[in-house]
């Protein structure tokens, strides 16, 4: 006797019910995923940020986000097991963690640059003969007045990276400042970096951000100086970037303080070589903001 229609047509949304109820979550895919990852990789601490995005602040000694997203539309699609999934998702992290350990990611640092800076460049390799719509090195805004630019700084040579490096190196893009950073604050804490208190005759109490004479400015992008700005100045705190070697450093309401940095800042902007901004700016949101006096 031949099964009606009602049965097999019955049986059909049994299997499709089972094959669906059998599909992990977006949360349950993230989670078991975090099991693997930890067991792959054990001297590394991963935490879950959200459904498909996972943490850690240690591969290779840097930050690392880990997007599912692709991944769990892989699995989902039925066309890869999820074995398959997280073993290609797994290779692709510990290539990264392979790439972290290159010695020229450990040599890059971030340098700050002027709004002009950029301008003056572009007409340059325009009148070069460079007809590419992309600068030749790898550029973030930091605010309306400066950019971060990023150089490879070894005993041998210093030399801009450029997208192509980036790409090549195979670094998150949404990391690059984070790893700059990393680097700089090693090297600050290797050299001694620190604030020194300026003699005002009892103008204020102004500090200065002494390192090497190359990298002041770019502290605006250092945890370690965040933090002994933080603590030294009792909380939030105004800074001056005049030069590349040149940091000033304020109480807001400071108000003798604020002329003394304000007059040193727009001198040595004029006299100091690679000048960069002659004003104050404050972190608001987690962004420089420049303040009007």
């Amino acid at each position: 006797m031949k099964p009606s229609k009602l049965i097999i047509f019955s049986i059909l949304i049994c299997l499709n019910t089972l094959a669906q109820s059998s599909t992990l979550s977006k949360s349950e895919f993230t989670k078991e995923f975090l099991k693997e990852i930890s067991s792959e990789i054990k001297e590394s601490k991963f935490v879950v940020i959200s459904d498909l995005k996972i943490h850690t602040n240690d591969i290779a000694g840097y930050e690392l986000n880990i997007f599912l997203d692709n991944a769990y539309d892989a699995y989902n699609s039925g066309q890869r097991s999820l074995t398959e999934v997280f073993n290609d998702q797994i290779k692709s992290i510990k290539n990264q963690q392979s790439a972290y350990s290159d010695n020229n990611i450990k040599s890059i640092f971030p340098v700050l640059k002027p709004k002009t800076y950029l301008e003056i460049a572009k007409k340059q390799l325009r009148d070069s003969g460079y007809d590419k719509e992309t600068l030749p090195f790898y550029v973030e805004t930091l605010n309306d007045d400066m950019y971060v630019l990023y150089v490879f700084d070894t005993p041998e040579s210093m030399r801009f990276v450029s997208p192509e490096d980036v790409e090549k190196l195979n670094i998150d893009t949404s990391l690059i400042r984070s790893i700059a950073s990393k680097n700089l604050d090693n090297y600050y804490h290797k050299i001694g970096a620190q604030l020194q208190l300026l003699d005002t005759k009892g103008n204020g109490t102004v500090y200065m951000f002494a390192a090497d004479e190359n990298y002041e400015a770019s502290a605006l992008v250092s945890s370690l100086f965040f933090e002994q700005a933080s603590n030294a100045l009792k909380g939030d705190f105004v800074v001056f970037t005049p030069a590349r070697n040149l940091v000033l450093l304020v109480a807001p309401q400071d108000t003798l303080g604020l002329q003394i940095a304000s007059k040193l800042a727009f001198q040595g902007y004029s006299e100091l070589g690679y000048s960069i901004s002659p004003y104050g700016y404050k972190k608001v949101n987690g962004n420089w903001k420049r303040l009007l006096f």
